[in-house]
């Protein structure tokens, strides 16, 4: 008997799985440099909960230097201005070992901005070539494996989190001081300068034709034009704002309200990668099966219970850390799938000819939810204390149940098939819930018989 894993890596060919070998390596990079572990370390230094908010939403924000990047990845290609932005990204990056001498100085501001400074020139460099990943992707895996591709790339992403947070729990174990901080970032950087060799091994991704000034506009206003791509993604960018309400304030709640320990933090984190690792084949194969609007429909409902658990979650409450445990892998069990659904129903709605535009208004708009919420998050944590925790976690809720009627009435079916009162009666149902269940399971039908749909 295989690993499931395994075997879906096999499925695809030689250049797709390059592809995955270079994420796999990218995402240690990535999860030692901007995970969990930033907000642990901006709280070390005593960093204010709106700056941590600001940090949350340097990645999403800078996302939208894709409007000035367009026209160099058309010319040149997504190949190059990746390698190049990687290499640059790291070595900005370096400037995160300025911290003890900024603690030295007893100036709490100036840490402040080193930390600031290096995250937000990571965050640059990597927008500035990110805007080449999913044309690149789109170029190389056909729509017929593409749901292959996202399950099995979520799946070996969180497995390596595992490991890596794992890893991260034990550094920080007791009252972690600043030089292990600067060890995790060691890592990250290290990791990265590694995963531009792989990169370096993946064909395709080359520039095609000469543009003009105006061409990079053009491809803009053809994504925006179209009616089907853009109420798919009003949709899709307000459910990755519900996402972000709980995953922007979580950490920071289990920390300073809670008072779990930053090692357990990250094992909790840890814990939530293993929940989706184990979930996510089963339901990248109901998305191939039933398509991703109702995948979309059924994992943003089921993720609205998780900040439920922790609305009613208060200090020195029996069973704090298990309830903390069950939110926190709950909330990812069903992110990780939401997330590999919308990817693959944004690419199968991406014409060959535009995918560059395409991808880069989705890119925009869903950077615009994931950057906002944080900064709004960590205002009302600031401001407001805890009642600015419930509040995030009362918009999380709402706001995944409103998708979740949304995905359902517009991506999975067409505006006038389902009423209202028909959505809201059949995702509330029993039924309903039953199937999330049995899904998450891998027991549902759709496990057992290989079958693809756009």
């Amino acid at each position: 008997m295989q690993v499931p894993l395994l075997t879906d890596f096999k499925r695809l060919e030689k250049e797709q799985q390059r592809f995955l070998m270079f994420v796999a390596i990218n995402v240690v990079s990535w999860q030692n440099i901007i995970g969990p572990v930033m907000i642990l370390f901006g709280r070390k230094i005593q960093m204010p909960e709106s700056l941590i908010g600001l940090l949350l939403s340097f990645m999403p924000f800078t996302s939208l230097l894709l409007l000035f990047t367009l026209p160099m990845l058309i010319r040149i290609g997504p190949k190059r201005v990746m390698m190049t932005s990687w290499f640059l990204r790291n070595i900005i990056t370096c400037l995160v070992f300025l911290m003890p001498l900024a603690l030295a100085s007893q100036v709490k501001w100036l840490s402040w901005a080193v930390l600031l400074v290096s995250i937000l020139g990571f965050c640059v460099m990597r927008a500035l070539g990110a805007g080449g990943w999913l044309p690149w992707l789109h170029e190389i895996v056909p729509t017929e494996k593409r749901s292959t591709y996202f399950s099995t790339e979520t799946a070996m992403t969180q497995l390596i989190n595992v490991a890596v947070l794992f890893l991260q729990a034990r550094l920080l174990a007791g009252n972690p001081d600043i030089p292990r901080f600067l060890l995790i970032y060691g890592i990250g950087i290290a990791m990265g300068i590694v995963s531009l060799i792989t990169m370096g091994r993946i064909p395709g991704g080359e520039g095609t034709v000469e543009i003009n000034a105006l061409t990079g506009m053009s491809a803009y206003k053809k994504a925006a034009c179209d009616p089907v791509f853009r109420r798919f993604l009003l949709i899709s960018t307000f459910a990755f704002s519900g996402l972000v309400w709980f995953s922007a304030s979580y950490v920071l709640y289990l920390r300073d309200v809670i008072g779990l320990t930053d090692s357990l933090n990250m094992t909790l984190t840890a814990c939530s990668g293993l929940g989706i690792f184990l979930t996510i084949g089963p339901w990248g194969r109901f998305t191939d099966k039933n398509g991703s609007g109702l995948a979309m429909a059924k994992t943003m409902f089921a993720h609205s219970f998780a900040p439920l658990i922790l609305l009613f979650l208060l200090p020195g409450m029996k069973g704090g850390t298990a309830a903390a445990l069950a939110a926190v892998v709950l909330a990812g069990v069903f992110n990780a799938p939401f997330n590999v659904a919308a990817n693959r129903a944004m690419l199968n709605l991406v014409p060959d000819e535009s995918r560059i535009g395409y991808t880069s208004l989705w890119t925009i708009c869903t950077a615009l939810a994931l950057g906002i919420t944080p900064l709004v998050a960590g205002f009302l944590i600031e401001h407001f204390g805890l009642l600015g925790f419930r509040l995030c976690f009362i918009l999380s809720g709402l706001s995944s149940f409103m998708a979740s009627l949304l995905c359902l009435l517009f991506i999975h079916g067409k505006a006038g098939d389902r009423s209202w009162l028909h959505a809201l009666v059949y995702t509330v149902s029993l039924p309903m819930l039953g199937k999330i269940f049995w899904i998450t399971m891998g027991l549902d039908k759709s496990n057992r018989k290989e079958e693809t749909e756009i």
